[in-house]
């Protein structure tokens, strides 16, 4: 019979679920293939909340598959050499036009100090405003 106080329902459940390892096993397998996308939803949620858990079981998993796991990392970049050889071009040419960009800034920057420089202020007359 069921026990009326829910912590007590909670413990035995526990102990139940202790006592039967292989049955809770089957239970959850069972209840995942009928609800994937919730099995889905679960292990996202999981993985969110406990990341260094998740790299862990990453690793543990390329450890014990190391060759499939170098064969997928090849697949992975023969399939997108192409897309990674534009993105570095691109990435070069950004890099080249934000030097440039910085050099010809610098090479007019206004200075404080020698001919041309604007007069002297005191430290409180300066606004965020001012040229």
């Amino acid at each position: 019979m069921p026990y009326t106080d829910p912590e007590k329902q909670r413990g035995a459940d526990r102990r139940w679920r202790e006592a039967n390892p292989e049955k809770v096993r089957e239970a959850n397998r069972r209840w995942r293939e009928a609800n994937p996308e919730k099995a889905r939803e679960a292990n996202r949620r999981w993985r969110e909340a406990n990341p260094e858990k998740g790299r862990e079981q990453s690793r543990r998993w390329r450890e014990a598959n190391l060759e499939k796991a170098r064969a997928r990392e090849a697949a992975y970049r023969a399939a997108n050499r192409e897309a990674r050889r534009a993105y570095m071009a691109d990435y070069r040419a950004s890099l080249k036009d934000a030097t440039r960009l910085h050099v010809r800034e610098a090479t007019f920057a206004r200075t404080l100090e020698g001919p041309g420089a604007p007069p002297h202020r005191a430290h409180d007359e300066w606004t965020l405003e001012d040229p």
